[in-house]
């Protein structure tokens, strides 16, 4: 277990490495054995590789991250944080659309979307993370300009 410092600085140190688009540097945030839901709800996943493609498909729409003060579990385990994003429109959007959680617009060019959250962050021995969630429902999102 890491201390409520460390897990916070861990939290952190992820929305920096999105924001920058280092997906290599992200995984090495993470756990083997890792398993995330975003948004919770939809199906969980595991692994590396899986959660690989996830940010790597973020990143290629562009998305900036911003994080609010990050909240540390008293359990040694998780961290918390309320988040906002933007993100072109493509190439999520149209997936989005699919599952009824935006509607999709006319014409998707120059179009973002964005959206509240929350993140949750697990911690295992070591410090690694096991473990992300992303808790946001269909009022959280928008289709700007």
């Amino acid at each position: 277990m890491i201390d409520e410092r460390s897990r916070k600085k861990l939290m952190v140190e992820h929305s920096r490495l999105l924001n920058a688009a280092d997906v290599d540097g992200l995984l090495g945030l993470y756990a083997d054995e890792v398993t995330f839901e975003d948004p919770v709800g939809a199906d969980q996943r595991s692994g590396r590789d899986a959660l690989r493609a996830h940010f790597e498909e973020f990143v290629r729409a562009g998305v900036r991250e911003t994080l609010g003060d990050p909240v540390a579990g008293q359990d040694g385990k998780h961290v918390l944080a309320p988040a906002s994003a933007v993100m072109d429109y493509l190439p999520k959007g149209p997936g989005f659309a699919e599952r009824g959680w935006i509607t999709a617009p006319d014409d998707p060019t120059g179009k973002r979307i964005t959206w509240n959250y929350v993140l949750m962050l697990r911690t295992g021995k070591g410090g690694a993370i096991t473990e992300l969630k992303a808790l946001w429902g269909r009022s959280d999102l928008a289709v700007t300009d």
